[in-house]
């Protein structure tokens, strides 16, 4: 996803398709509540296997929702604020949370 430029109707499609699953929805709303969290995190949180998280994990980062960043061996995930701002959502306020 480019956030430079506007966002198409293409990739907002992108990005609502990936929040329509239960479970991505679960870990985007796991992922708000905490800045930068770890993979084995929201897999023990969510009680999800690991193979279960890589995937929702993998089309929420492609759709641009998440950010992936590496700390030693560990995969850490961000929500995309950049990307979701211009395109009207506001996590916190969708979800009615706050950040720890």
């Amino acid at each position: 996803m480019n956030n430079k430029e506007q966002v198409s109707l293409d990739e907002v499609e992108i990005i609502f398709k990936a929040l329509a699953s239960t479970q991505r929805l679960s870990i985007f709303s796991l992922v708000c509540k905490h800045e930068n969290i770890c993979a084995k995190e929201i897999s023990k949180e969510l009680q999800l296997s690991q193979p279960d998280i890589s995937y929702h994990l993998s089309k929420l980062t492609q759709a641009g929702v998440l950010k992936k960043s590496k700390d030693g061996i560990k995969h850490c995930y961000d929500l995309n604020n950049e990307l979701l701002e211009s395109i009207g959502i506001k996590p916190q306020v969708l979800l009615n949370i706050t950040r720890r």
